[in-house]
């Protein structure tokens, strides 16, 4: 084990407790940003920590828990223990409690994480689905927007989360006219364990019945004022309040990349797609939108093969966007033939060309409000529906069965590649459904 308890004589009361009984600690530490090192270099260690530890946050916490095989905090007086609290810890031990047993209790912490097991965990909660893609794989956005409409016009409370910390555009294509970022204020609640109820309902705007949004950043430049243990904390809450919660991402997790070496410390240089990271690890459904040609192919067939493992106990579904009706079979055939070798069990809905989204944009309306009740309205409807199952599904307990396949090599065997009308130079440029 790894401990972080920071004051020298609790330390040793508790290593003369824990060695006779066959509990080995490998390394001390005497703050946050040294365990936070020593967990990087022997990643899936159990930790104690005490809620006392100097420089210690939710933050760091979080961090550890997708780290580690489990944390364990360690409180001594009630103080520590609403500290250890208000940072979400699963595990909380309070040593001066008269039944306390270190050693049973610690082993009991050993247990194996369903999570890590790659189970769904059944939860009672909102049904979170994310809308997520490659770089370039435009129309996340539009197409966040109308599935929250949808899901919202078939009777269940949705929330609408602009989580985008490098292009957020929710407000600007909804005519949204706010000073105040939305996600910005539930971040600083969050972090000040304050997001109850209340202060929930200031962050968010009602759009329509059963429908509210949460803006996202007013400068992308601002991101690094949410940090990974806010942003969970925002997701669980809307959980709470809400039947679904659609979240549009930033594109890509290309940052995860530069790790070739050991990160000492985490939370000393955030990253842009920490966000979207966290949103992905915590989503109950993950939609992969990607545009109908052959760029879009390998982007998609680089990103599933990459980053599949960040959300590999979601629900996934992939989303091709602007299939134009002419080019509609030769799209459906190969696109399916490449999900099909990414996952077997990888939904695939197709977008159709609609000059309705570019209204939309321009008129900074959603699809509702346009009155159009065109294909597009209809296939995101039908994604809409699937929603709803996939969350019957989940609050009866079901399980989804990920195969995730290294596919890049593969993707230049499909004729795709081959110049089409939907991968002409025009199409590089402008995008049916904007995100």
């Amino acid at each position: 084990m790894v401990w972080a308890i920071g004051d020298a004589q609790e330390e040793a009361d508790l290593i003369a407790v824990a060695n006779p009984g066959g509990i080995v600690v490998s390394r001390l530490c005497s703050d946050a940003p040294e365990l936070l090192s020593v967990c990087a270099v022997v990643p899936g260690t159990h930790v104690l920590v005490s809620a006392g530890l100097p420089r210690m946050s939710s933050e760091i916490l979080t961090i550890l828990t997708a780290q580690v095989a489990s944390v364990s905090v360690i409180a001594f007086n009630d103080e520590e223990e609403a500290i250890a609290r208000s940072w979400d810890a699963l595990r909380i031990l309070r040593a001066d409690h008269v039944d306390f047993d270190l050693v049973s209790q610690l082993r009991q912490n050993f247990a194996v994480d369903p999570v890590r097991q790659g189970k769904r965990i059944r939860r009672d909660g909102g049904h979170v689905i994310a809308c997520w893609g490659p770089v370039g794989s435009h129309g996340r956005t539009t197409f966040a927007i109308g599935l929250a409409e949808a899901l919202g016009k078939r009777g269940v409370r949705v929330l609408l989360i602009d989580a985008d910390t490098v292009a957020p555009s929710i407000a600007l294509t909804l005519g949204i006219d706010e000073d105040v970022s939305g996600i910005v204020v539930a971040a600083r609640y969050a972090e000040a364990n304050a997001l109850d109820s209340r202060s929930f309902a200031n962050c968010v705007k009602v759009m329509a019945p059963n429908f509210w949004v949460m803006t996202g950043l007013s400068d992308p430049s601002r991101w690094p004022e949410v940090r990974a243990g806010a942003m969970k904390k925002i997701v669980d809450r809307a959980r709470e309040y809400f039947d679904h919660v659609v979240i549009d991402l930033g594109a890509g997790l290309d940052e995860l990349d530069g790790q070739s070496g050991i990160d000492l410390a985490p939370t000393l240089s955030p990253r842009r797609t920490v966000v979207t990271k966290t949103v992905l690890e915590n989503a109950e459904q993950v939609f992969v939108v990607t545009r109908a040609d052959a760029l879009g192919a390998q982007r998609l067939a680089d990103a599933y093969s990459n980053y599949a493992s960040v959300f590999a106990s979601a629900r996934k579904g992939v989303v091709v966007n602007m299939v134009h009706k002419a080019d509609s079979h030769q799209v459906m055939r190969e696109f399916g033939a490449i999900c099909g070798a990414l996952d077997p069990g990888l939904s695939i809905r197709f977008l159709p060309s609609d000059t309705s989204a570019t209204d939309m944009v321009r008129q900074a309306s959603t699809l509702g409000e346009l009155n159009t009740r065109g294909a597009l309205v209809r296939a995101i409807g039908e994604c809409a529906d699937s929603c709803l199952l996939a969350r019957e599904n989940n609050l009866r307990g079901g399980e989804n069965n990920d195969h995730v396949s290294y596919f890049s090599p593969l993707v230049k065997f499909f004729s795709i590649f081959r110049r089409h009308s939907n991968a002409t130079s025009s199409s590089n440029g402008q995008s049916q459904l904007i995100g």
